[in-house]
């Protein structure tokens, strides 16, 4: 954390600043350290939709980030994904692994959904240390075809909310006010170009006003002393008249101006008993890591101009507060500053379909593949109803944090960022009023670390007792096999970083004086063992945004029996081309042969001994010793080969005793050495097990204990394609998923690639997420005509 003390000499010449003035800055800077000293991270979900059909899957790419920094979060593995109904009940749940600050995973719409909006949440357990909203959440709808139901609209109600807020938070009579404007529907949704006007107590009209597409204004007022003012509009042949909030009749009022390279601050003083303008006041800037701060005198002036240029400004969201010489706050802007801002956009996009496929691919200028380069892709059918979401990539993480409630459309001001929309965004930002930082919190009630950054699952075994001290853990997909010794006294051992799939279970053998394993009898402890529950402090998701349409769609029949079996037999598909991959990928990098044992292998019945000795070693196996040499060594002066079993080098053999095969999953066998220096004369063997095959094999007693582990990391599927009744019919152009990709890489020539089915569709559209040369952030949308080129990229 960092804080500055800065001075402007071109609006602000000080000779000297007293003690007390000293102190006052010294104490908030001491208070803000101390409050920001935890750092914070902030998730965005990029959700493949927001309308499902039943028996659909939701698929989701999370990215975790940095508030401060705006750069991944490095810290936390476990990112914990709900879904919740309209009564808060959660249906869906999943711990998702965050590697590299990105992961994905997807949930399936089955029988506990019916028709009706749900909410999508997503948090670390480190989040739970604060009040800020820093977690990710988002409506979505689900429509089941079998209720012949259409897809539900979000209820506008009959009346309007309006607010009319001044700029800072206070208007003084006497002095000019900029008031936001805001009018929506009991919905949250804005009531779109509405005008209206502003009138004093006798109906005359002083100024006028509109709202933008979201219900969202400005104007500016000279509020008279003991004057009450009302303002005026029609909607829906009903007329409003709503006086505006009183002014208060001393205080400060505040103004602020985009002057392009710099801002233009005006405060302006109304003295009183709460505001005297003898008494220092001080102005603080902050966005929730760092604080910059410096004094402010009314005593010569009541009006004071400060210009602060953009590049004093944090990137990103600017928090501006005049306190006064208690430190209590008095006036609160949010400025948002997009100088030093990275973001693409548009994309050149090159389709060419190729037996049935379409091969498309993204290219964005000035792309390094040598960084981190990491994209999601919602494919969908051109003019799709079901991609409706209020928020993108950098609206997530660089606005909302920050406020306190929810905002329509955000995406809307960091698309295409043009004049127009900063003032749109600077508008929003007056209406909001104070942020999600609470100064009596900054000041008197700092986070407290109470919740860990967590990388991974933690267990612990405990041993009442035990027949040996060393143990032995098999590998799982993400985490090595390890073998512990437990020292003198010690009663049980601890493993960090444990990274278990869904269906793995923890298996552990207690390896005897002789080498032999058997089952142990400790008791193991799964920390975490559960989802953590999170109450969110506010109120920040809005139900999806209106569909222009209302034409009614007929949903065609599905199978949802049919479609399971579909899925399953794809699944088994995908399976078989895994493991063949996989078999690809391990024998590219290997220096020497290996050899897999199927579950059906009969060589599974052997010993470790009798395979070795058919594949060029003598093995003698006495008295649980056990010796290996090669038949041929490159070596006179060494026979001995290296071996290792599940990546751990046995310095002696006495592990490998009547060591059987019902639980091996491949043995890599190096013969020549090469790779291993002078100490592979005797060759190089490598076991690789998985103790689930042995269990499959229901092969007798088992010589290790598997453990059920009560919270797993969610599998991530590479890509999601749907299976649809109809591919032309009205129901899958509006609603349908063509294809959904959460990770796609930059090739080495720097390159985005991916490939989808084609469905005979003239064109379709790709929303994109992710971040781009570590640093950068990838949003928008772009449509293709598949097979044509150029493509028509937007």
């Amino acid at each position: 954390m960092k804080w500055i003390v800065f001075l402007f000499s071109s609006v602000l010449v000080v000779t000297g600043i007293a003690a007390q003035e000293d102190s006052r800055l010294d104490q908030l800077f001491s208070s803000f350290t101390t409050y920001s000293e935890l750092p914070r991270e902030v998730a965005y979900i990029h959700l493949n939709k927001s309308v499902f059909i039943k028996g659909e899957e939701i698929g989701f790419k999370a990215y975790v980030m940095d508030k401060d920094t705006k750069k991944r979060s490095l810290e936390t593995r476990n990112l914990y994904c709900i879904v919740t109904d309209s009564a808060n009940r959660t249906l869906k749940s999943k711990m998702l692994l965050i590697e590299e600050g990105v992961g994905n995973g997807s949930f399936s719409l089955d029988s506990l959904f019916t028709t009706g909006t749900y909410t999508f949440r997503a948090y670390t357990n480190w989040m739970l240390n604060f009040s800020e909203p820093n977690y990710y959440e988002q409506t979505l709808e689900v429509i089941d075809p079998e209720t012949d139901e259409y897809r539900p609209t979000a209820d506008l109600g009959k009346f309007l909310d309006a607010q009319f807020l001044p700029e800072g938070g206070r208007a003084v009579a006497g002095l000019e006010a900029v008031y936001g404007v805001i009018i929506k529907y009991p919905s949250g949704h804005g009531v779109p170009n509405l005008k209206g006007s502003i009138t004093d107590e006798a109906g005359q009209e002083i100024t006028r006003f509109k709202v933008n597409q979201f219900g969202i204004g400005r104007f500016g007022l000279l509020l008279g002393k003991g004057k009450t003012y009302y303002a005026r509009f029609e909607n829906n042949d009903k007329e409003y008249r709503l006086p505006l909030p009183p002014a208060h009749p001393e205080g400060i009022a505040l103004k602020l101006t985009d002057l392009k390279k710099d801002i233009g601050l005006s405060l302006e003083m109304v003295p009183g008993t709460g505001t005297p303008q003898d008494q220092p006041y001080q102005l603080s800037i902050h966005n929730g890591d760092e604080i910059k701060a410096f004094p402010i005198s009314f005593a010569g002036d009541l009006k004071q101009l400060k210009v602060i240029p953009k590049t004093d400004l944090y990137k990103g969201m600017n928090i501006i507060t005049l306190m006064d010489q208690n430190s209590r706050p008095l006036l609160e802007r949010l400025y948002f500053n997009n100088n030093g801002l990275k973001f693409v956009e548009t994309y050149q996009a090159r389709s060419v379909i190729d037996s049935g496929q379409v091969l498309v691919t993204l290219e964005i200028p000035g792309v390094e593949a040598g960084t981190f380069n990491s994209l999601s892709l919602s494919v969908l059918p051109d003019n799709t109803g079901s991609y409706t979401h209020h928020h993108n990539f950098p609206s997530y993480t660089l606005l909302q944090p920050y406020l306190k409630g929810p905002i329509e459309n955000a995406g809307y001001y960091f698309e295409d960022i043009n004049a127009r929309k900063r003032y749109d965004l600077d508008n929003l930002l007056i209406t909001q009023g104070w942020s999600s930082y609470s100064w009596n919190t900054v000041l008197n009630h700092p986070p407290l670390y109470r919740f860990d950054f967590e990388k991974g699952i933690s267990y612990t075994v405990r041993f009442n007792t035990r027949n040996s001290d060393d143990f032995y853990i098999y590998p799982t997909a993400n985490n090595p096999s390890l073998m512990l010794k437990l020292k003198k006294g010690e009663v049980d051992f601890t493993v960090e970083e444990f990274y278990p799939q869904e269906g793995e279970s923890l298996s552990i053998s207690e390896i005897s004086k002789k080498g032999g394993t058997r089952p142990p009898g400790g008791a193991v402890h799964f920390k975490p063992a559960g989802i953590p529950k999170y109450a969110p402090d506010f109120d920040i998701s809005l139900p999806n945004r209106l569909e222009k349409s209302t034409t009614q769609i007929e949903f065609p029949p599905i199978s949802f029996e049919n479609l399971e079996k579909l899925q399953i037999l794809d699944e088994v598909v995908v399976t078989k081309k895994k493991d063949a991959t996989r078999m690809e990928k391990l024998k590219d990098h290997s220096n020497g042969k290996l050899d897999f044992f199927e579950l059906d292998d009969p060589r599974r019945n052997q010993f470790l001994s009798n395979y070795l000795s058919g594949r060029g070693f003598i093995v003698s196996e006495a008295l649980g010793q056990v010796s290996i040499t090669a038949r041929n060594p490159n070596s006179l002066n060494n026979a001995t080969p290296i071996v290792y079993l599940d990546g751990i080098l046995l310095t002696d053999f006495t592990l490998l005793y009547r060591f059987s095969l019902n639980a091996v999953d491949y043995i890599e066998i190096n013969k020549s050495g090469i790779g291993s220096g002078i100490m592979g004369g005797g060759g190089v063997i490598k076991i690789f097990t998985d103790p689930r095959l042995q269990y499959a094999q229901g092969s007798g007693s088992l010589s290790f204990n598997e453990y059920e582990i009560p919270l797993t990391y969610g599998i991530q599927k590479r890509f999601y394609t749907p299976v649809y009744p109809s591919y032309n019919s009205p129901f899958f152009r509006k609603f349908g998923t063509v294809y959904w990709h959460p990770d796609v890489r930059a090739d080495s020539d720097g390159q985005f690639r991916f490939q989808i089915k084609d469905y005979g569709l003239e064109r379709i559209q790709v929303f994109v997420a992710g971040i781009v040369n570590s640093d950068t952030y990838a949003l928008g949308s772009f449509s293709i005509m598949p097979g044509n080129n150029p493509a028509n990229s937007q």
